[in-house]
């Protein structure tokens, strides 16, 4: 069974699971008069509305690749989880209403020991839900999945609460349920808003995951006459769906078509073993200067590189003695302020340093661990 089925599977279970338990609840809730449980009997719908809106979502984002969209429409998940976000906002903000006017004007609930075994019964089926959804989604990839899941078992913990609020009120004759009742709507906003962010993170690029990004490279250099493979630059389109580009440091005698057979192997071997797509492979070219002038540029330019606070790598760097020209990438931490500003003071510390030598700098962001 393909990704796509199974979280179809996973989600349909959910939606199974959710319309039986808002069908108990909204019963139960209108023979008790319990707005809690009845707000809660919404929650598990709009829960189901959830799961049908993922399934629609990972249908429309496993088509194939298109003109329009050559790399495929993966990030529809995305945008499915965004409304999922605003019908849990929806929902949430709803009832913390409908719990305001509960407590302006408050009723009798008719709690009863079958009443709660009901509820309890309820939490129950919800943890189960939510550890299924929170397995799955975490195995699948799925942020709609994983969403579905910390919302279940958030439910789970409501419903045990609502047990407490019942016993509370058939022990001492408290009435509770509104105040737990606003207390829920505010957990399902928040819920609401943590997913609404999460997943707008993934749409703006977050940074890539240190341990993809490790298998990724050490799969690069693993490559015959690789020396060295290193930064590498993810691109999500969508769930299992990453490309990128990266650089390998070879033989800087190396031919066009010798490098062209080390870059294929590499993203053959990157695509297999990693599922990650390398669209661009450069090189660095990697001399042992025999010559000792050229050895002591290198020291030196390394020097003022790495005496600069805002960098965190050197990487390429060439000393090339027919046009008596250096290159290198100096890779820079985030809020080191204005790279252009921070490749005129290295060039400058650089010709200051070597006279007499041109220099190629490039300062790139640190896009990976």
């Amino acid at each position: 069974m393909n990704r796509e089925n199974q979280i179809i599977r996973a989600s349909a279970i959910n939606i199974a699971g959710n319309v039986l338990l808002a069908v108990v609840k909204g019963i139960t809730g209108t023979l008790t008069g319990s707005i809690a449980i009845t707000l809660d009997a919404v929650n598990s719908l709009a829960d189901a509305l959830s799961s049908v809106i993922a399934i629609i979502g990972t249908k429309l984002a496993g088509k194939s690749a298109d003109r329009n969209h050559p790399f495929g429409y993966g990030r529809i998940e995305y945008l499915s989880s965004i409304v999922i976000a605003a019908l849990i906002l929806s929902a949430g903000i709803s009832s913390f209403v409908e719990a305001l006017r509960s407590i302006i004007h408050p009723t009798d609930p008719q709690y009863s020991v079958v009443t709660i075994l009901i509820v309890a019964a309820a939490a129950c089926v919800k943890f189960g839900l939510g550890a299924l959804l929170l397995r799955e989604g975490k195995r699948l990839g799925s942020g709609s999945l994983i969403g579905s899941g910390t919302d279940s078992f958030m439910d789970g913990g409501v419903s045990c609460a609502t047990c407490v609020a019942g016993i509370v009120y058939m022990a001492f004759g408290w009435k509770v349920e509104s105040w737990l009742a606003a207390v829920i709507a505010l957990l399902i906003i928040k819920g609401g808003i943590s997913l609404l962010f999460e997943t707008a993170s993934k749409l703006l690029g977050e940074r890539a995951d240190p341990e993809i990004v490790a298998k990724v490279e050490r799969e690069a250099q693993s490559v015959d006459k690789v020396k060295l493979a290193n930064g590498l630059v993810l691109q999500d389109f969508g769930p299992d769906r990453l490309t990128g580009s990266i650089h390998l440091t070879v033989d800087g005698q190396m031919s066009v078509a010798e490098f062209d057979t080390v870059a294929r192997a590499t993203q053959n071997r990157v695509y297999e073993n990693c599922g990650v797509v390398l669209t661009g492979v450069t090189p660095y070219p990697d001399v042992t200067a025999d010559d000792a002038s050229l050895r002591e540029i290198r020291t030196a330019v390394s020097h003022i590189v790495w005496s600069n606070d805002n960098v965190v790598d050197l990487r390429g760097l060439y000393v090339d003695s027919n046009t008596s020209t250096v290159r290198f990438d100096a890779i820079v931490k985030f809020g080191s302020g204005d790279r252009t500003e921070l490749q005129t003071q290295l060039l400058a510390a650089c010709e200051a340093e070597c006279p007499g030598w041109k220099f190629d700098i490039r300062v790139i962001p640190e896009f990976g661990d």
